[in-house]
Parts: C-alpha cells; sequence; structure tokens
C-alpha cells in the first residue's frame, strides 16, 4: 500500500476491553486520532479479573481514571491472611473489589468525541511499513497507520502469520463465585487470603473480597478442566471447599454459595512471529498470564503506559511504521520486567501448589512461618 495512500485515523485498536479502551483514552488525550473497534456496544458479563492490587491503582491514578472505576467498588484497607483455620496475620494493602465489565463499561464512557467507536468484527488486517488497513464483516473498511491488537487471542493473529507457543498448557483453573454467611451476618473482614496446608489437592489458594457489598470468591486450582475435581467443584462448590480446605469455617464462620460458579481455563502463552511493521500486540493479545501471581491487570496497564506516553507518539513524530520502530515496544525495559515477573511468578505459584519433594515442602513451611510473624 502507497504512503500516500489516505488515512482515516493515525491509530486503529482492536478490542475495547480494558487494555483497548484505556489506551483510546489516553491517546486522544494526546490529540492522536483514534478508531477503536469491538462486537459489543456494551461490555458484557465476563469471568476475569476482579481486583486491582496496589500497583495497578497507582497506574489508574497516573492515567486519572481510577474515579471511574471506584463508586461501585468494594474498598478493601486490609487483608486477612489464613491457613488450616486460623488467622495468621492481618496486612494493610488497599485493593479494590470489582468485576471486569465494571471497569470496562466505566471507561468506555469516559471515551471522548474524538475517538470513533465502531462495533463490528474484523475481517482482515493488512499491514505494511506505511499504511494499515483493517475490514470488517460487511465490508467497512479503515486505514491508519498503526494497528494495535488488543483483544486476546482469536484468528485475526493467524491471519497475521502469527503463532501462539504455548508455554504450559492447563496451566490453572480459576472458579469464581459469591458467597454469604449462613447467619445472615456481614464477613468482619474486607478480604480474606486462605491457604492448604499441603499439596495433595493442588489448590493455590482461594481469596474471598468484597465487591461493593458482597463477598466474592476466587479459587485458584491446579486442575485439568474435565477432570472430576473440576466436575465436582462446578456442581457442589460448597460441598467440595469444606474437603479441599477442611478447617475453612473456622476462619470465616459457615457459609454458602449463593451465585452459580463461573470457571475460567488457563494457559501460559506467548506469541511467536509478532515484530511486523505497523501492528503491535499489547496484553493478552500478545502474553497469557496466570491469575495466581496478581500481574493480569498489571501487564495490561503497563502495557498502557508505555504504549501511550513512551512509544506512540514518538513513532508518529517520524515517517514509516517499520518492524524496527515497533520492536522498541517489546524491548521497552518495563514491559519486559512486568513480563517475565508474570511468567516466572505463575511457574513459582504452581511448584508450591503441586510439587511434594522437599525443597517445596520447605518454601510452604517458610511462607506460613513468615506470614504468621509478618506483623
Amino acid at each position: 500500500m502507497s504512503a500516500t495512500a489516505p488515512i482515516s485515523s493515525d491509530v486503529i485498536i482492536v478490542g475495547a476491553g480494558l487494555a483497548g479502551t484505556a489506551t483510546a483514552i489516553l491517546l486522544s488525550r494526546q490529540g492522536i486520532r483514534v478508531t477503536l473497534i469491538d462486537r459489543w456496544a456494551t461490555y458484557p458479563a465476563c469471568f476475569k479479573a476482579e481486583k486491582l492490587e496496589p500497583d495497578q491503582i497507582e497506574l489508574l491514578r497516573k492515567f486519572d481514571l481510577l474515579s471511574a472505576l471506584t463508586p461501585g467498588a468494594g474498598h478493601i484497607r486490609v487483608i486477612l491472611i489464613a491457613e488450616g483455620g486460623r488467622i495468621l496475620h492481618a496486612q494493610r494493602r488497599e485493593q479494590f473489589g470489582i468485576l471486569y465489565q465494571d471497569m470496562v463499561n466505566p471507561l468506555r464512557a469516559r471515551l471522548g468525541r474524538d475517538v470513533n467507536f465502531k462495533i463490528g468484527r474484523v475481517q482482515d488486517i493488512v499491514t505494511s511499513a506505511d499504511v494499515q488497513r483493517v475490514t470488517l464483516v460487511g465490508g467497512d473498511e479503515c486505514t491508519a497507520r498503526l494497528v494495535v491488537l488488543a483483544c486476546g487471542v482469536s484468528t485475526l493473529q493467524a491471519r497475521l502469520g502469527l503463532a501462539k507457543h504455548v508455554i504450559q498448557k492447563d496451566q490453572s483453573l480459576a472458579f469464581g463465585f459469591t458467597i454469604a454467611r449462613t447467619d445472615g451476618q456481614p464477613f468482619p473482614f474486607d478480604a480474606l487470603t486462605y491457604y492448604p496446608t499441603g499439596c495433595a489437592e493442588r489448590v493455590a489458594f482461594l481469596t474471598l473480597f468484597l465487591v461493593g457489598t458482597t463477598m466474592r470468591a476466587n479459587l485458584f486450582v491446579y486442575w485439568a478442566p474435565g477432570e472430576t475435581h473440576a466436575t465436582n467443584f462446578a456442581r457442589e462448590p460448597r460441598r467440595e471447599l469444606s474437603r479441599i480446605l477442611p478447617k475453612l469455617t473456622r476462619a470465616i464462620g459457615d457459609f454458602d454459595v449463593v451465585t452459580n460458579v463461573e470457571s475460567s481455563r488457563i494457559d501460559l502463552y506467548q506469541m511467536d512471529g509478532y515484530r511486523q511493521p505497523g501492528l503491535v500486540l499489547m496484553a493478552d493479545a500478545f502474553q497469557g498470564v496466570c491469575p495466581t501471581t496478581g500481574t493480569g491487570i498489571s501487564r495490561v496497564l503497563t502495557d498502557v503506559d508505555v504504549l501511550c506516553h513512551e512509544c506512540v507518539p514518538h513513532w508518529l513524530s517520524t515517517p514509516g511504521m517499520s518492524a524496527e520502530k515497533i520492536g522498541s515496544f517489546y524491548d521497552n525495559v518495563r514491559k519486559r520486567e512486568t513480563d517475565e515477573h508474570s511468567l516466572v511468578g505463575a511457574w513459582g505459584n504452581r511448584q508450591m501448589a503441586v510439587n511434594g519433594g522437599l525443597p517445596w515442602m520447605a518454601r510452604r513451611l517458610q511462607r506460613r512461618w513468615r506470614k504468621r510473624f509478618a506483623g
């Protein structure tokens, strides 16, 4: 495609989840023309990240976006750490409990009129070192100097010659549900993280946290989706929690599971062949993340920060959009460190939960004593 071909935007972003929407807002504030494409006008209910950690809160404050998310969120100030039916430590740590769609939709409401938000499905993307063309189902076409994929893994990557390199298949399995005390009283804590005492059940941990005024539960395990443990938990979550965490009620009181159980299967992966002209992969479109690390939104917001403040404005200031130019995003030190930290943490958490060898037994014991005497 000719460098003199007309373009409709400076940047086209495919995917208006947290990554794509935040990127569109920050770029448009700098006067960059953005087209944002997603198949949903309103982001639907989705079991994904449900909690904001301190580093994520600080980045959202930096972006002046935190105030859009907090009105309906659960504000957490102290997290109880428990194991074996006992509270080991009370950790002062600011978090917010918020469902993923309740992060995305308020940010979409912050999109300025200068963002061209198009509802539709992307059928094809043609890239070059100058101008990129995106075709929607139905024939509508958009052109830009840069295309950003923020849509997770889809058929688009394969069409662009990208391959998904699986680092760990079935890395973990996440369950999400809401609980309530059987006596009708509120739980006497904002958040609690409960660890198993051994590795027989292959459980990472259970985390409980306020979302609004309800107590949300996320259980992270290392089971394959089709095995008996996973099937039984989806059917009888209260019974199975008593089996795999038998002293849980000593720490939190008797409770019921009051919603259906949602689940999410997680693979660890990274895309191959991503250094291409005119194209950037960010967040889950580039690399998978295990939720046990708590780094999913950290990776998203770090990518947003690096792309919007260190890369795109600089790229647009000179002609062309070569693969070498775009490589500065993937080579950015903060991005590389955040991605690597996420992968290393995922491996360590899995070993801590499933490895019965003496070194990992010692690490579990060390964790128990460290948390017990953390105060």
